[in-house]
C-alpha cells in the first residue's frame, strides 16, 4: 500500500521533520524584525554596528595594558573623564541636528567614529589612546538620541515603535556575536590580530553610515524634513505663500515637566547597574548560590530581551498606551528586589532558583519600561527641536550610569535585605514619577482663522484652494 505524500512529509527522519526548525528560526526572525524595508536595513546595520562593539568591548582594555603598555590605573582614569565629556556630549549635538538635519549630523557622526575606531590600530602610547578614547566617547553618546531621531523620520507612525524595539533585540545578539569573534582574537594575543578587530569595527560604522546615508537621500531634504516631490504644476508650486515660520520652541532645561520625566526615567533605569554590576557581587557574596549562575543568569536576561522587546511594542502604539506600560514595568521590578531578598536566606540551589526567577522579572520590567520609555520620550519632544530633547533625555540614563554603580555597591549591597526594600521604594517613586510627568504635549490652541491671501491667490491661477494640509510621508509610504 502506498503512502500519501503528506505521510511521507509527516514520518521520522523526513525532510518535513528537518524543515521544522529552519522554519522555527525563520519565523523568530520574521517575528524580531521590522516589518518595513528601510526598517529591516536600519536593523541589518544595527546588527554589523553592535558586533564591531561588541569585539571592541571585549579586547580592547586588555589590548592597551597588555600589549600597548598603558598602566591599567591610566586607563581607568581616562574612561572614567570620558565618561564625563559623553555626559554633556548629546546636547550640543542635539542642538546641531535640529539645525542642519538630524539625519546628516547622525550619518557625519558614524563616519567619524569609523575614523577614529580605525585610530585605535596605530596607538602605541598614552596620549594617543587619551585623545581617542575622549573624543570617541563624546561621539558616541551624541549618536544615541538621534538614532532615536532617525528612526522615527524614517519609519514613523506605527511602524517606528517596532523598528526601534527590533533594533535593540539584534543589537543584543550582534553583541553577543562580538563578544564571541573577540575570544579568538584573544586566543591569538598578537598584534595584527587586534589590528584587524579594530579595523573591523571601523568597518561597521561605515556600513551603518551609508545604509543610513542613502535612506535619507530618498527622504530628507537639506533642512532634515522628511518630504517627498509633489506633482503639481510649477504655477501652483510658486503661487502658494511661503510656509510661516515655526513658533520658537523653549530649551529642554527650562521645560520642567520633561527635565522631572527625564530624571524619573534614570532613576528608574537603576535596573541597568542591578543587572550588569550588582548581579555578579551579589550572586557570589550575598547568596550560597554556585558563582558558575552569573552566566546562565546573563544569557536568560539576552534572550528574554530578543523575544520580549518587539512583543512588547505592539502595546506601545500610542501615548497613552505607553504611559499604561508604565505599571506593567513596575510591577515585576518590585517584585524582582523581593526574590532577590529571598535568595539571600535559602540554601545554594533555592537560591540559584530564587536568582533566576528574579532576573527574569527583572528583565521583564526593564524591556517593557524601555519600549514604554522610549514612545513617551520621542512623543514629548516637541519637533523643532526632537534632537535637542532626546539628547537632554539621555542625560538621565548617563546619570544613572555614574550614580548607579556607587548606589549599588556602597548602599544596596551592604545592607543585604534592607538594600533591597530601600531600592524597591527608588523604583516605586521613580515610576510615580514617570506616570505623573509622562504623557502628550499640550497643542497650542487655534486662535483665528488661516488668512485668506493663499486662497485668493490660488483662484487667481485657476486651481482650487487647498482644504486639507498635506501631511509628511515615511519611507514606508514612499516605497508602496
Amino acid at each position: 500500500m502506498s503512502e500519501s505524500p503528506a505521510s511521507r512529509s509527516s514520518g521520522p527522519g523526513t525532510d518535513g521533520a528537518a524543515d521544522r526548525p529552519a522554519g522555527r528560526i525563520l519565523r523568530l526572525a520574521l517575528a524580531i524584525l521590522p516589518r518595513t524595508s528601510a526598517g529591516r536595513k536600519l536593523a541589518a546595520g544595527a546588527v554589523a554596528d553592535s558586533v564591531g562593539s561588541g569585539m571592541f568591548l571585549a579586547a580592547s582594555t586588555l589590548y592597551f595594558v597588555t600589549v600597548v603598555g598603558i598602566p591599567a590605573t591610566q586607563v581607568g582614569a581616562v574612561i572614567s573623564i570620558a565618561s564625563i565629556i559623553g555626559l554633556i556630549s548629546p546636547v550640543p549635538f542635539g542642538r546641531l541636528a535640529d539645525r542642519v538635519g538630524p539625519t546628516r549630523v547622525y550619518v557625519i557622526l558614524l563616519a567619524a567614529r569609523g575614523v577614529g575606531y580605525a585610530g585605535f590600530a596605530l596607538v602605541d602610547s598614552f596620549w594617543p589612546y587619551a585623545v581617542l578614547t575622549c573624543v570617541l566617547t563624546a561621539l558616541d553618546r551624541g549618536c544615541s538620541p538621534l538614532q532615536q531621531v532617525v528612526v522615527g523620520l524614517i519609519e514613523g507612525g506605527e511602524n517606528q515603535a517596532r523598528t526601534m524595539a527590533s533594533i535593540r533585540s539584534v543589537r543584543n545578539i550582534g553583541l553577543t556575536a562580538g563578544f564571541l569573534l573577540a575570544g579568538a582574537v584573544l586566543a591569538i594575543e598578537h598584534r595584527a590580530a587586534f589590528a584587524a578587530l579594530f579595523l573591523g569595527n571601523a568597518l561597521t560604522f561605515f556600513v551603518i553610515a551609508l545604509v543610513v546615508e542613502r535612506l535619507r537621500r530618498r527622504v530628507e531634504d537639506p533642512a532634515g524634513a522628511v518630504t517627498v516631490k509633489k506633482a503639481v504644476p510649477l504655477a501652483e508650486e510658486t503661487a502658494a505663500e511661503p510656509d510661516p515660520e515655526p513658533a520658537p520652541v523653549r530649551s529642554p532645561f527650562l521645560d520642567l515637566r520633561f527635565l522631572l520625566f527625564t530624571v524619573s526615567n534614570g532613576i528608574l533605569s537603576l535596573h541597568d547597574s542591578v543587572l550588569f554590576l550588582l548581579l555578579p557581587l551579589w550572586l557570589t557574596t550575598a547568596t550560597s548560590a554556585p558563582a558558575s549562575a552569573v552566566s546562565v543568569l546573563l544569557a536568560v536576561n539576552t534572550v528574554l530581551t530578543v523575544v520580549l522587546q518587539v512583543y512588547v511594542a505592539k502595546f506601545a502604539d500610542t501615548t497613552a498606551r505607553a504611559l499604561r506600560l508604565i505599571w506593567f514595568a513596575l510591577v515585576p521590578l518590585l517584585l524582582s528586589c523581593g526574590v532577590f531578598a529571598g535568595a539571600e536566606h535559602v540554601p545554594a540551589w533555592p537560591a540559584a532558583a530564587f536568582a533566576v526567577i528574579a532576573v527574569v522579572l527583572l528583565t521583564v520590567g526593564e524591556n517593557v519600561h524601555s519600549v514604554a520609555v522610549w514612545n513617551l520620550s520621542y512623543d514629548m519632544s516637541p519637533a523643532p527641536a526632537r534632537a535637542r530633547y532626546l539628547a537632554t533625555f539621555s542625560l538621565g540614563v548617563t546619570g544613572q550610569q555614574i550614580v548607579g554603580p556607587v548606589l549599588m555597591t556602597a548602599v544596596v549591597l551592604p545592607l543585604g535585605t534592607a538594600g533591597w526594600a530601600l531600592l524597591a521604594g527608588v523604583f516605586l517613586l521613580a515610576g510615580l514619577g514617570l506616570r505623573a510627568t509622562g504623557g502628550p504635549r499640550p497643542e497650542p490652541a487655534v486662535d483665528h482663522a488661516p488668512a485668506p491671501a493663499p486662497a485668493a491667490t490660488a483662484r487667481a491661477t485657476g486651481s482650487p484652494a487647498p482644504t486639507d494640509t498635506p501631511t509628511t510621508p515615511t519611507l514606508s509610504e514612499v516605497e508602496s
